[in-house]
């Protein structure tokens, strides 16, 4: 093995959501390669059994640590327990701001600057943070000296590297890569569109503060003005939005993250419509969800400026985006999208979308990469 040990340090929980979605199957294929890994993650309720004989039977050393408490003092306490955690190590992988906070103050050796999105603007879009405030001149300060220090960078979309460089110097574009959001193509394969007789949409995941709820509701509305129409909302456990879904004859269910190529399959569309409040939050984010429609062949319903996610509907025509928010804007999207959904070419655009920019396979390949390239190391097979 040419690299030596890599220490990933992420403050998310590996059980569900992105954890389960990006950062297993990440660490999975690494140590499949033969790169030895150690996984820190902070944990907000007892792992499973099975997660951690998988990781174990994977051959990533996964030490779960408690979370902790909210707020300032919580998050102060994270990153004082990642920086301990973090020292001697010769080559570090940081999953956002704070976690590279940890590996400034652990002086990690190299290590790699994962910016999952502009994170501190993203807290005051979710009213989070307040801005001018205290703990908002702190995140700008651990950007500032992430973009500086970070040995290189990866982010999720080519429209956040040119943010990142805008803000912090064009410099950074020399260690900056895109390593967009993962999918495991295995996992989420392609499948036939289901009848068309009634238009499934389907809402998947989370949905916080940058997602547009009253804007998803009246597409949904513009949709079912024309066709008729089944809405579906997929998530972890009980939403504010269920009310909505039910209101309009949809159904709510709960479903873990390994049930969702199914639940994925049965649906003509994924919308995901944020809310535009901040440029800057969603930017350099690209939402796990896109990834897997797009994967099973199922086309996105989308607001500009979501990442990279425009320019790939252009160039693939695996969606449609909403221009804007009014009534005719909508009326539009709804027609772009039933007119889309004829076309039998669709699915197979879907997957290729998939295949080109968000394959875990390509993914692991460029880290792996990176992780050669800051350590000193010419390229070769290796892991």
């Amino acid at each position: 093995m040419d690299l030596p040990p890599l220490t990933y340090l992420t403050f998310d929980e590996v059980g569900r959501g992105v954890g389960a979605s990006q950062i297993v199957p990440y660490v999975e294929r690494f140590a499949q390669r033969g790169l030895e890994v150690i996984l820190h993650t902070f944990e907000q309720r007892e792992p499973s059994t099975s997660l951690r004989r998988r990781l174990e039977g994977a051959g990533v050393d996964w030490r779960a640590h408690r979370f902790g408490g909210a707020g300032s003092r919580g998050a102060a306490r994270r990153v004082a327990v990642g920086a301990w955690l973090l020292r001697g190590a010769r080559l570090a992988h940081a999953r956002s701001d704070l976690a590279a906070a940890a590996a400034m103050i652990a002086g990690a050796h190299r290590w790699v600057w994962d910016v999952r999105s502009f994170w501190i603007d993203q807290r005051i879009a979710l009213g989070m943070t307040q801005p001018g405030s205290f703990e908002e001149r702190v995140g700008r300060r651990i950007e500032r000296a992430a973009a500086r220090r970070s040995s290189a960078i990866t982010v999720l979309s080519v429209a956040g590297a040119e943010r990142l460089a805008e803000r912090h110097g064009s410099g950074l574009r020399d260690k900056t890569i895109v390593v967009s959001t993962c999918v495991d193509l295995d996992a989420f394969p392609l499948t036939p569109l289901p009848p068309p007789e009634r238009i499934v949409l389907l809402l998947s995941g989370t949905f916080n503060a940058l997602y547009d709820r009253a804007l998803t509701f009246r597409f949904v509305d513009a949709v079912t003005a024309l066709r008729p129409v089944s809405l579906q909302f997929v998530r972890p456990e009980p939403s504010p939005w269920d009310a909505d879904v039910v209101s309009r004859g949809g159904t709510c269910s709960a479903a873990d993250f390994a049930e969702m190529p199914y639940r994925v399959s049965t649906a003509h569309a994924g919308v995901v419509l944020l809310t535009g409040r901040s440029v800057a939050a969603t930017v350099a984010a690209m939402p796990t969800k896109v990834a897997e429609f797009l994967a099973s062949g199922r086309p996105i319903v989308t607001t500009p400026k979501v990442g990279d996610v425009e320019a790939l509907i252009k160039e693939y025509r695996c969606g449609v985006v909403v221009a804007s928010a009014t009534d005719d804007a909508l009326t539009a999207a709804a027609r772009e999208l039933i007119a889309l959904l004829a076309d039998t070419e669709l699915p197979a655009r879907c997957r290729e979308a998939a295949t080109t920019h968000f394959d875990l396979d390509r993914g692991v390949d460029a880290l792996l990469r990176t992780y050669r390239r800051i350590m000193g190391i010419a390229d070769g097979p290796g892991p």
